[in-house]
C-alpha cells in the first residue's frame, strides 16, 4: 500500500512512465480508491499480477518504435493510456470503470494493434445485441470484421471475430483452428462471470484459451479486481495488470419518485452526499400501492407501480410526461420483467414525442430493416404492434422480441428517435447507448428464488446508462418507490460498493461430456484451475485465523 500512497499520496496514471514498463507488485485497496491530500480521488491505478517465480525480463527501450497502431481524435483518460501501455508491451490487462467511462477505446487499441501486426483477435460479449452493435462498430474502423452468434455468422475467416462468450466456449471444445491462431481475446463485461447461470462459461473460456494467447478483460468496477488477475496470472503463467479507476465522466444526481407522489427529492447529490432529510420528505409522500393495484409475477405476488383510477393519470405516464417537460430526455426505463415493459410501454398512449419528419425516419428505417422478414412474419403481433409506439417516440426492449426488432430499436434510439424507452436489466450490459435519464420502475426485483431489493451493484451497472459524455453536465437517476425503505436500505442501494467477482462456477453433465470428448480435455485440471477454487484456497489461511 505504501507504494501507492508515496509521500504526496498522489498517483496518477501519468506520473507512471518508465515503471510502466516493469511494474512493481503493488496491491490495490479492496472496496475503496486513495485519496489525494485534495480529498479527490486518483485517476487510475496501476498494478500487476505475477504468477509464483516470475522473472520479468529485462526491456531496452527500442530506438526504432513503432509508431501507435491507432491513434484518437480526442486526449485519452489516464486509465485508457496506462490500458494501451500494457499492450504495446505484449501483456494482459484488467480494465476496470464505471459503466461509459470508455472502455472500449482499450479494445479498439487492441484490435489495431492485432492487426497491424498480422495477428488474429477474439472479440467476446456476453449478449448477442452487444456483439451485433460492435460488430457495426469495428466494422466501420476496422474492414476485416466477422461476426459469429447463434443467429448469425458473417466472414468467419476475418481477422478479428466478434462473438457471444458461448460460441468462443464452443470453438475451443471443437478444436477450431481459429484457437490455434488468436493472439489476443478481448473479455467484454468479464463481471458477467459472476452470474449464477451463465457465469461458468467465462471461466471454461478463460481456463482453456490456448497458452501462446493475450487478454484484455473489461469490467465494471469490481473490488477484487486483483484478485482476479492474480487468478489469471496463476493460471496463464504471465503477468496480468490491472488499472482500475472509479472515475465517472458525467456525474450523477439520484432522485427517489414516491408513488403516489407529485415531484422528485433528491437524495444523493453529484458528490455523493446522501440528503438524509429529502429522502425523509420523500417517504412523507409516499402513497403506498393498494392492495387492488397489486400485479402478479413469476407465480408470485408483489406490489408495482401505481397505474391510477379510471380517469386518472398512471406514476410511470406522470414520470415521463415530466421528464419531457423538463427535457430530461432521452430517458430509459428499467423493468425487471418483459411483460412489465410492454404493459409500462402501452400506459404511453396519449404522448407523442415525434414530429412529423421523425415519424417519417422511423418508419423508413423500419420497413427497410423488415424487409427481410417473409410476409407471414411481418404480420406477426410484436412486429405489428410495435409500429405505432415507434413512430411516437416510444420504445421496448426486451430478449423476447425478434432479434431484427431489438436491432432496429436500438439504431432508432441511437439516432435519437425513440425519446423513452423501456427496456430489461440486459439493456445495461455494454450496449454503447447512454441517456440523460435513467429510471428504474421498480426497487424490487424476482432473482429466481424470491423478490429482493436490488444490489448496489445492479443498480451501479444500471444507473450507469445515466448521463452522456461530451453532452450532459451531469446524468439523472430517478428510484420509483411504492413501499417504506429504511435509510439504510436506500444508502445500500444508492451509495453501496460494487458486488465482488465471486465465481459461479458449478460441474454439469454437459460440461464433463464436452471435456471427455475434447482432444485436450480434463475435467479434473478444469475444475483445479477455476477461478472457484483459487478462491476457495485463498479462504482457507483466513478461516485458520478465525478459529
Amino acid at each position: 500500500m505504501e507504494a501507492l500512497m508515496g509521500s504526496s499520496k498522489r498517483k496518477l496514471a501519468d506520473d507512471i512512465q518508465a515503471e510502466a514498463l516493469l511494474p512493481q507488485k503493488r496491491h490495490l485497496r479492496e472496496n475503496d480508491l486513495v485519496v489525494a491530500d485534495d480529498g479527490e480521488p486518483v485517476a487510475c491505478l496501476h498494478d500487476v499480477s505475477f504468477p509464483e517465480g516470475y522473472v520479468p525480463a529485462a526491456r531496452t527501450p527500442s530506438s526504432s518504435a513503432e509508431p501507435p497502431a491507432k491513434v484518437f481524435e480526442f486526449t485519452l483518460d489516464p486509465f485508457q493510456s496506462e490500458a494501451i501501455k500494457c499492450l504495446e508491451n505484449g501483456e494482459s490487462v484488467t480494465v476496470s470503470a464505471h459503466t461509459s467511462a470508455g472502455k472500449t477505446v482499450v479494445a479498439l487499441y487492441a484490435i489495431a494493434m492485432s492487426l497491424r501486426n498480422k495477428q488474429r483477435v477474439i472479440y467476446t460479449s456476453p449478449i448477442k445485441a452487444l456483439s451485433n452493435q460492435k460488430y457495426r462498430e469495428f466494422k466501420e474502423e476496422f474492414s476485416d470484421v466477422g461476426l459469429m452468434t447463434g443467429d448469425v455468422t458473417i466472414e468467419p475467416n476475418a481477422s478479428c471475430l466478434v462473438m457471444t462468450t458461448e460460441i468462443w466456449r464452443s470453438m475451443q471444445y471443437k478444436g477450431s483452428e481459429i484457437t490455434r491462431e488468436v493472439a489476443w481475446i478481448i473479455f467484454d463485461e468479464v463481471h458477467y462471470m459472476r452470474d449464477r447461470e451463465r457465469g461458468v462459461v467465462w471461466e471454461e473460456s478463460i481456463v482453456m484459451a490456448p497458452k501462446n494467447s493475450r487478454f484484455v478483460f473489461l469490467s465494471a468496477t469490481v473490488p477484487n479486481a486483483k484478485e482476479f488477475a492474480d487468478w489469471v496470472a496463476k493460471v496463464h503463467q504471465q503477468p496480468c495488470h490491472i488499472v482500475y479507476t472509479d472515475y465517472r465522466p458525467t456525474p450523477l444526481q439520484h432522485y427517489i419518485f414516491p408513488s403516489g407522489g407529485d415531484g422528485l427529492y433528491l437524495v444523493v447529490d453529484e458528490k455523493g452526499k446522501f440528503r438524509e432529510d429529502s429522502f425523509q420528505k420523500s417517504l412523507n409522500a409516499l402513497v403506498p400501492a393498494s392492495e387492488g393495484v397489486k400485479k402478479k409475477e413469476n407465480g408470485k405476488w408483489q406490489k408495482g407501480i401505481t397505474i391510477g383510477r379510471v380517469g386518472e393519470e398512471s406514476d410511470i405516464f406522470k414520470m415521463v410526461k415530466m421528464i419531457i417537460q423538463r427535457q430530461y430526455d432521452p430517458v430509459i426505463l428499467f423493468s425487471f420483467s418483459k411483460r412489465e415493459c410492454e404493459f409500462l410501454a402501452m400506459q404511453m398512449a396519449k404522448l407523442d414525442l415525434n414530429g412529423d419528419d421523425e415519424k417519417v425516419n422511423v418508419e423508413t428505417i423500419f420497413w427497410s430493416a423488415m424487409d427481410i422478414l417473409s410476409d407471414d412474419d411481418k404480420k406477426l403481433p410484436q412486429v405489428s404492434n410495435i409500429l405505432p409506439l415507434l413512430k411516437r417516440g416510444i420504445g421496448v426492449h426486451h430478449s423476447g422480441l425478434l432479434p431484427i426488432l431489438k436491432e432496429v430499436i436500438e439504431i432508432l434510439f441511437q439516432e435519437g428517435l425513440i425519446k423513452c424507452l423501456f427496456a430489461t436489466e440486459t439493456f445495461s450490459i455494454g450496449l454503447n447507448m447512454p441517456a440523460k435519464t435513467v429510471v428504474f420502475t421498480n426497487v424490487r426485483k424476482f432473482d429466481g428464488d424470491k423478490f429482493r431489493w436490488i444490489s448496489s451493484g445492479e443498480y451501479i451497472q444500471m444507473s450507469g446508462r445515466a448521463g452522456r459524455r461530451g453532452i450532459d453536465k451531469r446524468g439523472i437517476c430517478i428510484l420509483m418507490v411504492d413501499e417504506k425503505l429504511e435509510p439504510s436500505t436506500a444508502k445500500m442501494m444508492l451509495k453501496g460498493n460494487a458486488d465482488c467477482l465471486n465465481s459461479a462456477f458449478h460441474l454439469s453433465y454437459n460440461m464433463i461430456l464436452n471435456q471427455m470428448r475434447c482432444e485436450d480435455g480434463d475435467p479434473e485440471n478444469l475444475l483445479r484451475n477455476s477461478f472457484y477454487q483459487f478462491q476457495a484456497d485463498r479462504a482457507i489461511p483466513s478461516l485458520e485465523r478465525n478459529k
